[in-house]
């Protein structure tokens, strides 16, 4: 068969054979477009699951970078300032103690300092100088003035920076420093500066910043009260962390918003003020929330999108596919003028083009090829019924002569013959039953062949069976110094006895045959099966020869011998087994072979019968 004839013809099976599976079918277009939402889909909404999981972490880790960032930025400002107004209130110290100093009130003013005073050990006045804007100003309290005295002689050389103190009914930090004359010398600082520091600050709806003293009382703050008041702050977690000179994230409560914060914190190094940057977890909360509905947006946006294109990209693939499965079936069901259609839009699938071409110079070819093989195959069967009206003919016709001269051999036996003329009638007469044994096999061959042979269900004895074949071949067997045995169940059973026992003669003729020594035993078994059938086995064991495994199923082919020397020396045809073969499937039943080569054979007619008590 040619080879594109062939693949039809499997593409065919094999749609034939899924059809009739009782599997799930799906068409190709909905494969595809299955195939690649499943493929883009999952990947679109892993990554949206993703964003959503870690759109808290990521306004957190963007607190951790930025704020801390703005808090080092404000520390260093506030650094600068200060060391800016130590400086002034320095110059001013040692401006008051020449004789001719230069006039600073403006510069205090600049820098938000009230006044600069010089006191003896009695807290006299010795020397002041006041800001351009100031019209009065008041020291602190003989134990506050005390308490700054001893910050200043804690360190000798400095300007000490106090935490908050009232004055003039406001809160401001004190500059001291003591001159070596032992006199201190003391200014106010306001804290406008800080505070408009502080209120620069804002970011998101409640982000802001907080400036408090070394001992952690508030500066500046959104909230005026605090403000005001020099709220103490010390409490706080985050506070405490200023306090103690440390930088970085926290989060803690924050009373006056009543929220959770987060903030980035660090401290003044030349004054102790601590400077931190919160703002609310609602805030990044609401802003991840606002971005996860962004992403959701767009990820909706993304899976339509992927349904469209999948859908479209399934139909341009599956199109041209569906044409050509409904081009076979036209042809499975014999249209053979079936084409597959090109479909002629802007953007065509170039292999599914090449499929389509393919496939109907496929069904031109079929078409030859098909034509050719009706003509070989009515000629084969042509050749096949001459063969069997040619076998049935010459069998008949050598039939014939063929018992008229074993009839003459037979005649001439009861004559008188010499003990030559004797031996060439033996063989005469052998040659002749072997010819006659041949001829029966092809006639029945040929009966097989056109279906002429039938079978016939009636009660028999295997038993009886058994021992006919027992008979028949115990002289032969007795000859060749071979003990032959049964064994088989006396039961009655239902079945062809005349089928069964041609087949049992024809395995146990085989045994005597190609059994030089040993014995040979016909046996029985029965066997449960299904649906209300059991197996009745008949089995032939030998010590013959034995049949290698290569030729288990060859053995069973009409005309086959597996020794063709040692079939010439013992005569056969090579059909008994075939025909033997032949007739176990009439009745619905098989031979099974178990041999090995020198260590002899046993073959088993299996038959089924009906089980008991059905």
């Amino acid at each position: 068969m040619p080879s594109n004839l062939k693949s039809v013809h499997a593409v065919l099976g094999a749609m034939t054979f899924w059809g009739k599976r009782p599997k799930l079918q799906i068409s190709i277009r909905w494969m595809v477009f299955a195939g690649l939402i499943l493929a883009s889909v999952p990947a679109v909404l892993g990554l949206y699951i993703w964003m959503e999981r870690h759109a808290i972490q990521k306004e957190v880790d963007y607190v951790d970078e930025n704020h801390l960032i703005i808090a080092k930025n404000l520390a260093a400002a506030m650094e600068r300032y200060a060391i800016d107004v130590a400086t002034v209130f320095e110059l001013a110290a040692k401006n008051m103690q020449e004789p001719e100093g230069i006039d600073l009130s403006e510069t205090l003013d600049e820098f938000d300092l009230r006044f600069v005073t010089i006191l003896d050990i009695r807290n006299d006045i010795v020397s002041e100088v006041s800001a351009a804007s100031v019209v009065s100003s008041e020291l602190p309290s003989t134990a506050q003035l005390a308490n700054l005295r001893a910050q200043a002689f804690a360190s000798p050389n400095q300007t000490v920076f106090s935490g908050i103190l009232l004055s003039n009914g406001a809160p401001h930090i004190f500059l001291t420093r003591i001159l070596d004359d032992g006199k201190l010398v003391i200014s106010a600082l306001q804290l406008r500066y800080l505070i408009d520091l502080q209120s620069s600050i804002k970011f998101g709806d409640l982000g802001h910043s907080m400036i408090v003293d070394q001992n952690g009382l508030v500066i500046a703050h959104p909230n005026a009260e605090w403000q005001a008041n020099s709220k103490d702050a010390s409490m706080l977690s985050v506070v405490q962390q200023m306090m103690a000179g440390e930088t970085g994230v926290a989060q803690f409560y924050s009373p006056p918003m009543q929220a959770d914060m987060i903030s980035g914190f660090t401290f003044v190094a030349r004054t102790g003020w601590g400077v931190m940057v919160p703002q609310p977890i609602g805030e990044l909360v609401a802003r991840a929330k606002s971005s996860q509905s962004t992403a959701l947006t767009i990820v909706l946006v993304e899976v339509i999108i992927i349904i469209g294109l999948s859908w479209w990209a399934s139909r341009l693939i599956s199109t041209p596919v569906l044409n050509v499965v409904d081009t076979a079936a036209k042809i499975s069901s014999g249209d053979y003028s079936a084409r597959v259609k090109m479909e002629d839009t802007a953007i065509r699938v170039s292999e599914a083009e090449i499929l389509g071409a393919s496939f109907n110079q496929l069904i031109s070819d079929l078409q030859t090829d098909r034509n050719q093989l009706t003509s070989a195959l009515d000629a084969a069967l042509e050749g096949e019924r001459a063969k069997s009206r040619f076998l049935a003919v010459m069998s008949h016709e050598v039939r014939t002569p063929m018992h008229g001269l074993m009839g003459i051999l037979e005649l001439i036996e009861d004559g008188e013959l010499n003990d030559g003329q004797r031996h060439l009638l033996t063989v005469g007469q052998k040659a002749a039953k072997n010819m006659a044994s041949l001829v029966d096999d092809v006639l029945h061959f040929v009966r097989l062949e056109t279906n002429a042979e039938s079978c016939t269900i009636v009660n028999f004895d295997p038993s009886e069976l058994a021992q006919s074949a027992v008979d028949l071949f115990h002289p032969i067997a007795s000859q060749k110094g071979l003990s032959i045995d049964t064994t088989v169940s006396d039961q009655m059973q239902l079945g062809d006895p005349q089928l069964i026992s041609q087949i049992l003669l024809n395995l146990v003729g085989n045994a005597v045959k190609f059994t030089d020594e040993g014995k040979i035993h016909i046996g029985s078994e029965f066997r449960s099966g299904e649906n209300g059938t059991d197996q009745f086995v008949f089995s032939v064991t030998d010590s013959g020869i034995g049949i290698a495994k290569d030729f288990h199923e060859k053995i069973f082919a009409e005309f086959s011998q597996v020794d063709s020397e040692f079939t010439r020396t013992n005569g056969g045809s090579g059909l008994g087994l075939a025909i033997s073969s032949r007739l176990a499937a009439l009745m619905g039943g098989e031979i099974i072979v178990s041999s090995e080569l020198k260590e002899g054979s046993c073959f088993q007619l299996v038959i089924p019968i009906p089980s008991v008590g059905v």
